[in-house]
């Protein structure tokens, strides 16, 4: 009796290990990790205060290991294992103005921009001239594969001569921190498993949460992809040459920080 009670609970046991490895393969923790996107149609920044209104913005590719990826967030929390909040900052963005605007007399193309990479991510390759607050808020995601998301983002602004790199110092005509922003979503949508084409970078891992978010707000955004292209917002085969990250744009993956 006690060897037919010891052989059954073995057999329970073992069944039970069973179960909880499936369950543990078949839906995988969201851990902490980054989110790689490229701007969307209507984004921009209004500049009123400065007499030039809103300014529309289109999206500059980073870096040539991360393709057309123009924004770059970093979830520095896993997410709850039933679902719940992460913590999220603005890791780094690269925005620049659909045409030339005249500042002070001068035509000057506007970027927008923020380097909080701790140095993965040259000032050489992505310039952020000023001291800024922190750009940061969290991402509720839920089981259902939805998510909310709320983010308070401080950029910088940089007056550049049209038409010239904004990685050369003395091309910069002034700059100061945009006017802060919210971009917010309400039930977006996410995924475990990369949309189609989407960067895989090891500098940048996933961890296994990837957001499509419908913002609120003047940064709408969709899912970076691997090949560089005309950015969502569009631009004459001219324009994208220039906006072609360089043979230096390399993440490094040594020197992050976070």
């Amino acid at each position: 009796m006690n060897r037919f009670f010891s052989r059954s609970f073995a057999r329970s046991l073992a069944v039970l290990a069973g179960m909880l490895i499936f369950i543990s393969l078949a839906v995988p923790a969201q851990t902490a990790g980054y989110d790689l996107f490229q701007t969307g149609s209507g984004a921009s920044v209004d500049l009123s205060t400065m007499g030039l209104g809103v300014v529309p913005l289109q999206g500059v590719p980073i870096q040539s290991s991360t393709g057309n990826t123009d924004t770059i967030m970093h979830r520095t929390q896993d997410f709850p294992s039933g679902g719940g909040a992460a913590a999220v900052n603005v890791y780094a963005l690269f925005m620049k103005s659909q045409s030339s605007v005249t500042f002070n007399g001068q035509s000057v193309d506007v970027y927008v921009t923020i380097n909080n990479s701790g140095g993965a991510i040259s000032t050489s390759v992505l310039p952020q001239p000023d001291a800024l607050s922190g750009s940061s808020g969290n991402v509720t995601n839920r089981k259902d594969g939805t998510f909310d998301s709320s983010i308070n983002v401080n950029a910088d602004v940089l007056f550049v001569k049209a038409g010239t790199s904004p990685t050369t110092p003395g091309n910069i005509v002034a700059s100061k921190a945009a006017p802060a922003i919210n971009v917010a979503s309400t039930n977006s949508s996410w995924s475990s498993t990369p949309p189609p084409n989407y960067p895989s970078n090891s500098c940048y891992p996933s961890g296994g949460f990837y957001p499509i978010p419908v913002h609120r707000g003047p940064h709408p955004v969709v899912p970076g992809k691997k090949n560089i292209g005309l950015p969502a917002a569009g631009l004459t085969p001219a324009q994208a040459t220039k906006l072609e990250p360089g043979a230096a744009a390399i993440a490094v993956c040594a020197v992050q920080t976070q």
